[in-house]
């Protein structure tokens, strides 16, 4: 008899688990059919940039070193696929123009015609004027989307936390985690990075509101490292679509310093940036997809 209610309560709990399985299944399909519109709606779309970066002493936050980027980011569908670019064109750093910003989306395109090229291209020169010892391509404000786009989905593991509030909308938090060794992001030297983070997503129809991003490992040396990275979303009345409003994000690694007393001490790094003043752009360019 003890075997027989162990049994039916296992019968009943998969009974139970099914149904909250499916729903979240639901849940994810509409976030991932948002995702691949969202992309498509996006695309060749432009907005203003304002980035402010800094060095903190670990031990009080108390910055060293700042560094502000005006910059536009552009949103540029990749033809005949459902993917799209993030490209941070900057502008000026501590309010000094750079001089060859003009431009310079087209030339990329022009000089480079591989898809996969251009990607690269677009990544380093979003990240050539970030502050700090280590390069940074993941901080564009739509990287998480990534997770529930269709290519991804099947590679990564959604677990629903809690319903919460969050910008007047009433939202499923959901946790997300690369399986086995990763797929999108990677370290300079070509490590696979695991990711893992939360997304904001309304059940009723997939639109995700906030994301928060975790990666670690992305320094090769000892003493580990740590990326976040949460955006928050808002609604863009001219352009009747949710847009990236803030980027938050903060870098730990096992970077030291001098101090002014000559003892070294471990800083990290850490940025806010706002967007604003979206509006659609032309852009003539072509990506040649092999």
């Amino acid at each position: 008899m003890r075997v027989l209610g162990a049994l039916l309560s296992l019968v009943l709990l998969s009974i139970r688990a099914t149904p909250q399985r499916t729903d979240l299944d639901r849940v994810l399909a509409r976030a991932s059919n948002y995702v691949v519109e969202y992309g498509q709606a996006l695309a060749s779309v432009l907005a203003e940039e304002r980035y402010s970066q800094r060095l903190v002493w670990r031990s009080s936050r108390e910055p060293f070193e700042t560094r502000l980027l005006k910059s536009e980011i552009a949103f540029v569908r990749v033809p005949d696929t459902t993917d799209w670019l993030s490209f941070r064109n900057v502008l000026a750093v501590d309010d000094v123009p750079i001089l060859d910003a003009p431009g310079r989306l087209e030339r990329i395109f022009q000089e480079s015609p591989d898809a996969h090229v251009s990607r690269s291209r677009l990544a380093s020169e979003s990240a050539r004027f970030n502050l700090g010892p280590v390069t940074r391509e993941i901080n564009v404000p739509t990287m998480s989307l990534h997770f529930v786009h269709p290519t991804f989905l099947a590679s990564t593991r959604f677990d629903k936390i809690r319903e919460e509030e969050f910008a007047g909308e009433q939202t499923w938090v959901i946790r997300f985690r690369e399986r086995d060794r990763g797929s999108l992001i990677s370290r300079i030297d070509g490590r696979k990075l695991p990711a893992q983070g939360l997304l904001w997503i309304v059940p009723a129809d997939g639109r995700i509101v906030r994301s928060h991003l975790e990666v670690e490992g992305f320094v090769r040396e000892r003493g580990g490292s740590k990326a976040t990275i949460d955006v928050q979303w808002r609604r863009d009345a001219a352009l009747d679509l949710w847009v990236p409003a803030e980027l938050t994000e903060l870098y730990e690694g096992p970077w030291r310093m001098g101090t002014k007393l000559g003892a070294l001490e471990r800083y990290d790094i850490d940025g806010i940036a706002t967007y604003s003043n979206y509006r659609r752009f032309t852009v003539d360019v072509r990506i040649r997809v092999p």
